[in-house]
C-alpha cells in the first residue's frame, strides 16, 4: 500500500461500498441482505451471498477499485460461513488462499484472496497456509464464458509438496461462478497432501 493510500484511509471516513452510507466499508444493512448460498458440485462451496446487488458492488470495489479496506468486512462474511460449518461439526485445520498470479497482484497492489484469508483466520482462529501458488497468468475469468473458464485455469496452480499433508483445508476466494478456479486450486491442495478440501467465497454467481 502506498503512503498516499494509507493517508487517504486515515483522513477519509469509509463509505459503504454497497449503498454509499458513511461509517463503514460495508454497512450492517447491506450485510443483512446477504444470505448464505452453496454451489452444487463435487467440491463443497459456500458463499456469504449471491453475487448481485450491494455485495457485487463491494466485491468489484475490492478487486478493481483499490479499496482494500473492504477485505476485513467482506472477510468477516466469509468467516461467518466457516464458523457455521465448524459449529455443525465440519473439521477444518487451515485456511488456504486462492492466490492471484504475482504479476496481477503486483499490478493491483495487493492480493485480495490473501487479505480475505487473513481476515477469516483472525475471526476463526484457524492458521493460514499459503501453500498454493498460481504459476500461469491466465486471462481473467470474468472475460470468458462458462465453457471456456475450466480450460483457462487448468493447471494454473502449483502446490508445495507435502505442505498440506493430512490437513482438512478451507480454500478462500472472492467469487465462484462455475467453480473452475476453485476445482483447480483444490486439485493442487490435494497434490500437496490435503485429505479434505472445502471452499468458501464472498459471492456465488449462480
Amino acid at each position: 500500500m502506498s503512503a498516499g493510500q494509507v493517508l487517504a484511509d486515515l483522513v477519509l471516513a469509509p463509505r459503504c461500498a454497497g449503498c454509499g452510507d458513511p461509517g463503514s466499508w460495508f454497512c450492517l444493512g447491506c450485510r443483512d441482505l446477504c444470505d448464505a448460498v452453496a454451489l452444487a458440485g463435487a467440491l463443497p462451496v459456500r458463499g456469504a451471498g449471491t453475487y448481485a446487488g450491494p455485495l457485487r458492488e463491494a466485491i468489484h470495489r475490492l478487486k478493481y477499485g483499490g479499496e482494500r479496506g473492504l477485505a476485513a468486512e467482506l472477510g468477516a462474511l466469509v468467516a461467518r460461513e466457516v464458523a457455521a460449518d465448524l459449529a455443525r461439526g465440519v473439521a477444518l485445520d487451515a485456511i488456504v488462499p486462492v492466490v492471484l498470479h504475482p504479476s496481477r497482484a503486483a499490478a493491483r497492489g495487493y492480493d485480495q484472496a490473501r487479505l480475505l484469508a487473513a481476515a477469516v483466520a483472525a475471526r476463526t482462529g484457524l492458521p493460514v497456509r499459503a501453500a498454493i501458488h498460481r504459476v500461469r497468468a491466465s486471462r481473467p475469468q470474468v472475460e470468458l464464458d462458462r465453457a471456456a473458464r475450466a480450460a483457462n485455469v487448468r493447471r494454473a496452480f502449483l502446490a508445495e509438496a507435502g505442505a498440506l499433508r493430512g490437513l482438512r483445508v478451507a480454500l478462500v476466494d472472492d467469487v465462484a461462478t462455475t467453480g473452475a478456479t476453485l476445482h483447480d486450486a483444490a486439485s493442487a491442495a490435494r497434490a500437496a497432501g490435503a485429505r479434505h478440501v472445502r471452499a468458501y467465497v464472498i459471492g456465488v454467481d449462480a
